[in-house]
């Protein structure tokens, strides 16, 4: 006689609206107060959930963390504006921020504090950095293969400029970081090193 199939056991499903209210609540205190702000008590109280829930969800604050990065500021994200300018504004200003006035102001705080930022990337996430600047390297490959460039002499100095300059201009100036800013460090630095007028490179 056949026996019938014991039928999975099926936990309670996730629920996607309180997963990301408790994401947003990481990254709410992670702009008000930095990495050391975002607990797990903090962000339960933020969001209005219960710290079990959290736990059921995450292991750690950590892979919380990490998780409210990738949902507001994904990696894979596709720019595509037709000219290297454009890509290279376009794509910082979604590596910055801007536009959402949360992953903003969670970027101005990793900013001013940017060496206990990088040692939590470096232990929760060492590849988030290196997929950044692979992204923008790709941009800069798209424009050679169309033709608007030449192989550029040293593409780590280009792949630098726009990140050292948003940091220098922080930490000494007090100056965030805005689409402005950004496509003046494009046009004035990072554009003329890769042998392209920004005039030339605009639409």
């Amino acid at each position: 006689m056949s026996s019938t199939p014991a039928t999975p056991t099926v936990g309670r499903p996730r629920d996607a609206a309180l997963d990301a209210n408790v994401l947003r609540a990481a990254m709410e205190l992670l702009g008000e107060g930095g990495i050391a702000a975002v607990t797990m008590d903090a962000v339960a109280q933020r969001a209005g959930a219960g710290k079990a829930s959290l736990y059921r969800r995450w292991k750690s604050k950590d892979e919380l963390l990490a998780d409210a990065l990738t949902l507001h500021s994904p990696i894979d994200v596709e720019v595509d504006t037709g000219t290297l300018r454009g890509d290279l504004v376009k794509l910082y200003e979604h590596y910055y921020g801007i536009g959402n006035h949360v992953m903003q102001a969670a970027m101005q705080e990793m900013l001013g504090n940017v060496r206990q930022h990088l040692a939590w990337t470096e232990k929760v996430a060492p590849e988030r950095l290196t997929a950044r600047r692979a992204k923008v390297r790709a941009l800069f490959e798209r424009a050679v293969a169309r033709g608007e460039i030449a192989p550029p002499a040293d593409i780590d100095l280009l792949l630098d400029l726009v990140p050292a300059m948003v940091l220098y201009r922080y930490n000494t100036r007090n100056q965030k970081v805005s689409r402005a800013s950004i496509a003046r460090f494009v046009d004035a630095a990072v554009l003329p090193l890769a042998g392209l007028a920004a005039r030339e490179a605009r639409p």
